[in-house]
């Protein structure tokens, strides 16, 4: 009479291990791109989420925004406004670009801002830099494009070719 045999044999096992082994590199590998994606994708709407910040700035100061106080790359530099004297509105634009500049290189790598603001037509607007702000100032609603860019690279990658930008265009 013959035995039966039960079980598995030695090499039925490292076969099951190997095509096992393989299924885990690929999901090990899916798993990576997943982290890489969702981390960009949080640098983009931390990105988005600072160029709206700095539109928001730009529509709560009129008369700077007016004033072309709001152009050009975002600075980082000491503060012009502090608690022991009034800021003009020149200074609250230069206090927000600042502000927005020091956002922008924590919260993105290499992070970079600039603003582009072009009236569509030149009212003339009598605010000066001396005048203090007051909520109620009568000063028109700026009548203007601005393009706020901003741009970081991605953390994941070393070269030049991987640069982000992006771009809103509103009017404050």
């Amino acid at each position: 009479m013959k035995k039966q045999v039960k079980g598995f044999t030695l090499m039925e096992v490292l076969v099951a291990i190997v095509v096992f082994s393989f299924g885990l590199l690929g999901l090990a590998g899916m798993m990576t791109i997943s982290v890489r994606n969702n981390h960009n994708g949080y640098l983009r709407s931390q990105a988005n989420f600072l160029a709206e910040n700095m539109m928001d700035r730009m529509r709560a100061n009129q008369p700077g925004l007016w004033l072309d106080k709001y152009q050009g790359d975002a600075p980082i530099g000491e503060d012009v406004c502090n608690i022991e004297g009034p800021c003009d509105f020149e200074d609250l634009a230069k206090y927000d670009m600042q502000r927005w500049a020091q956002a922008l290189a924590v919260m993105l790598p290499s992070g970079k801002g600039n603003i582009t603001c072009v009236k569509t037509d030149d009212l003339p607007v009598t605010v000066t830099a001396a005048e203090s702000p007051a909520i109620w100032l009568p000063v028109p609603p700026y009548r203007g494009v601005c393009t706020v860019t901003v741009t970081w690279t991605e953390s994941n990658q070393d070269d030049d070719a991987d640069k982000q930008e992006l771009v809103l265009v509103s009017k404050p």
